[in-house]
């Protein structure tokens, strides 16, 4: 969701450091240097459908590479829009019989079928925490390979996946999947440190789910996230600032966040909340809505 110049300053004042917090409101500090691990951002495009104005999340595709997946936020159609890496517009597609109360972040990632790719959209945006549940939409991705992308297409066999959080309503804008274990990772927004919950696989789809409260991050208004397709590197970006943890064995994505990350090199965006892997784990894009600006740029980010 959009947010005012107060909320930025508010950031700059609190979110730009990483600590160890005991709980959810443990104050930050602007302490933490930045890693070289990853290069400065390049502007690889402009994001050409000017109706793709509050661009909220991002994904590579894994149908094919030269792809990318996004979304607008609150009001807008339940439509996933297709883009080249260039910003060019290749299609739309409705989630059939989803909603977008308020669509926040997009996952793309294992499902039910093994042999599939499965395109997540997270209807999880509570500005003041009063839903009475969160929705997150799960669909097999398209094959992207063929010749002739439909400009317009209707994705069916939508799974919705309602849940509740164990300890109350809570605002949130990243969703995140693991590749190995199929679990669900929801990072909340507005807690001076956020909190990570879990809901682990298989998702119920009779039922409103339970997503478990995991562990406290140390930084606070979270507005993306995304697991590498390996399963091995995390990242989760702020309005300042994109968070990087790399596994060393075998490690839980539970206990890979427990770990102090590595604050990336990062441009700060108008609205910058899209965030995702590259397919092959070469590097990541970022994308901002457009706010005030002319156009949203696609930015990339590679690994040193």
């Amino acid at each position: 969701m959009r947010n005012t110049v107060l909320v930025i300053a508010l950031i700059g004042l609190m979110a730009n450091g990483c600590k160890s917090p005991i709980s959810d409101s443990d104050p930050q500090d602007d302490d933490q240097a930045f890693s070289n691990l990853f290069g400065s951002p390049q502007s690889v495009g402009t994001v050409a459908p000017t109706d793709l104005d509050e661009a909220s999340g991002l994904g590579n595709s894994r149908s094919n590479d030269l792809y990318l997946w996004s979304h607008n936020d609150s009001g807008g159609d339940p439509v996933l829009f297709l883009l080249t890496q260039q910003g060019a517009d290749s299609g739309r597609f409705e989630l059939e019989g989803a909603q977008n109360i308020d669509w926040e972040d997009f996952a793309i990632g294992p499902g039910p079928d093994d042999a599939l790719t499965y395109l997540y959209a997270a209807d999880i945006g509570d500005n003041n925490a009063r839903r009475e549940s969160l929705t997150i939409y799960r669909v097999p991705e398209p094959d992207l390979n063929i010749e002739d992308i439909p400009a317009t297409s209707t994705l069916t066999n939508v799974e919705a996946i309602e849940f509740v959080y164990e300890d109350g309503a809570r605002d949130a804008e990243t969703l995140m999947v693991d590749p190995a274990t199929k679990d669900l990772y929801i990072v909340t927004k507005r807690e001076s440190s956020v909190i990570l919950y879990a809901l682990p696989y298989p998702q119920n789809l009779v039922e409103p789910d339970t997503a478990r409260r995991v562990l406290v991050l140390p930084f606070t208004f979270a507005t993306g996230g995304d697991i590498s397709a390996n399963g091995n590197e995390v990242l989760i970006k702020n309005y300042q600032n994109v968070y990087h943890w790399a596994k060393t064995g075998n490690e839980t994505i539970a206990e890979l966040l427990a770990n102090e990350p590595n604050r990336l090199v990062y441009t700060a965006e108008p609205q910058g909340e899209g965030i995702g892997w590259k397919s092959d784990g070469s590097g990541y894009f970022t994308l901002s809505e457009i706010d005030n600006s002319d156009a949203a740029i696609i930015y990339s980010y590679n690994k040193n």
